[in-house]
């Protein structure tokens, strides 16, 4: 498994670069970042040929599995096909508007009132 090895060795070139920086002094949780900052940079250099092998292998093995979360669009969708077709989605009915509802009055809406009736706008406060 191609990703294995590649995850080994960027784990390995972590922890190379993390010894080297511990023998130079380097200690606590600057030594850790600069660890993975480097051996992350390292590992982009020189591990390509690895990286690549990992992307397609993991690129073939998907390429043939459709998710249970794509079969359930897939199904939704073509009941929904169903339903618009039994019902003629060509009818006048079928595109209903949605009519926008007012807000009920409360405090908020009772402030604009004040406002407007004072000639008051929210510039001018």
């Amino acid at each position: 498994m191609p990703v294995i090895v590649y995850s080994a060795l960027r784990l390995l070139l972590i922890g190379l670069a993390g010894a080297g920086l511990y023998l130079a002094g380097m200690r606590g949780g600057l030594l850790v970042a600069a660890a993975v900052l480097i051996g992350a940079a390292l590992s982009y250099v020189l591990l390509d040929r690895f990286r690549q092998a990992s992307a397609l292998w993991l690129q073939q093995r998907s390429a043939g599995r459709e998710g249970r979360f794509s079969r359930s669009l897939r199904e939704d969708a073509d009941a929904e096909d169903d339903v618009l077709d039994q019902h003629g989605s060509g009818s006048p009915g079928a595109d209903h508007a949605v009519e926008e509802q007012s807000p009920e009055p409360g405090p908020a809406s009772q402030v604009d009132s004040d406002r407007q009736h004072h000639g008051q706008t929210d510039t001018e406060r």
